[in-house]
């Protein structure tokens, strides 16, 4: 990642409150920037597009249309960083090592791993969490689904919603026997799916499964290209570049903390009173009298 993108100079800037508030629609909605014009921008937001071209200048660009430029040229990137993921991980290497050559892998990294979980956060409207955080909490079972490179979060998550919840199921392989775990769903059921390219035949197999039972499906996904993403009703997008032959994960931990914290924010009482009982049980395993 190199310091000239949108990201890192909103970060940098010294905004006011009305240029956050530009700054905070445009990370959000990405993807509409490109075919908006600057008057457009300006109505939606609920502000002058002269507040618009400031913003632009507060931030770097010369205008407007050279922040839509950047905008252009960093998701062109985005998609080359997708479609990485898309190969054999022998050739992920060889396309990373080729890509990141000239640069000095102890400092960039570094700054890569932050921008995926900043990112993966931020660019997500808080709508999004919002709806998953309720599902999370109404549901009567939630079944966490993470395969290959989702594994690893979705076993993490898991178990910080067995702290909360009785009903928890984490599935982690595409077996027969583990898929049939989602035939037992029923529209009360809350399923949350972790999925990052390459996209596997199991995975069309399974997000079609989860539709057929009318479970709320809340999906993390590196690309709305994701068979599960495409029927979800909620999808929280998370980074997942990396300078080696694997997604990176924790821009999806980070999100998946997010909403844990903000599940037990948001309903307090109930979940204070389960993790009463959890610490009560604890110490009956972990403290005895020496004496």
């Amino acid at each position: 990642m190199t310091d000239d993108h949108l990201y890192q100079r909103i970060r940098q800037a010294v905004l006011t409150p009305g240029q956050r508030v530009i700054a905070d629609y445009i990370l959000r909605h990405q993807n509409r920037i490109g075919c908006m014009t600057c008057l457009g921008l300006a109505q939606e937001i609920g502000v002058s597009d002269a507040s618009v071209i400031r913003f632009a200048r507060a931030i770097g660009y010369q205008g407007f249309s050279d922040l839509k430029t950047d905008l252009h040229r960093r998701r062109s990137q985005d998609m080359l960083e997708t479609q990485v993921g898309e190969y054999a991980i022998n050739e992920r290497l060889n396309i990373q090592t080729e890509r990141y050559a000239d640069l000095d892998l102890s400092k960039e990294l570094p700054k890569l791993l932050l921008s995926n979980v900043e990112r993966s956060i931020v660019q997500n409207p808080y709508q999004a969490y919002s709806k998953t955080i309720d599902a999370l909490h109404n549901g009567q079972r939630v079944v966490v689904l993470g395969l290959r490179g989702g594994k690893g979060p979705a076993i993490y998550f898991g178990r910080m919603l067995q702290f909360l919840m009785d009903e928890v199921q984490v599935i982690t392989e595409a077996t027969e026997g583990e898929a049939s775990l989602l035939q037992g769903l029923r529209k009360t059921d809350t399923v949350i799916a972790i999925s990052y390219a390459r996209y596997y035949k199991c995975d069309k197999i399974l997000a079609d499964l989860i539709q057929q039972r009318g479970a709320i499906l809340c999906t993390l996904a590196d690309s709305t290209r994701s068979p599960f993403a495409k029927i979800a009703n909620t999808v929280l997008l998370v980074e997942t570049k990396h300078m080696g032959f694997h997604n990176s994960a924790v821009g999806t931990v980070s999100v998946l903390e997010y909403l844990a914290t903000m599940l037990c924010w948001r309903y307090p009482q109930t979940y204070q009173a389960r993790l009463a009982e959890r610490a009560e049980l604890q110490n009956s395993f972990y403290f005895w009298d020496e004496t």
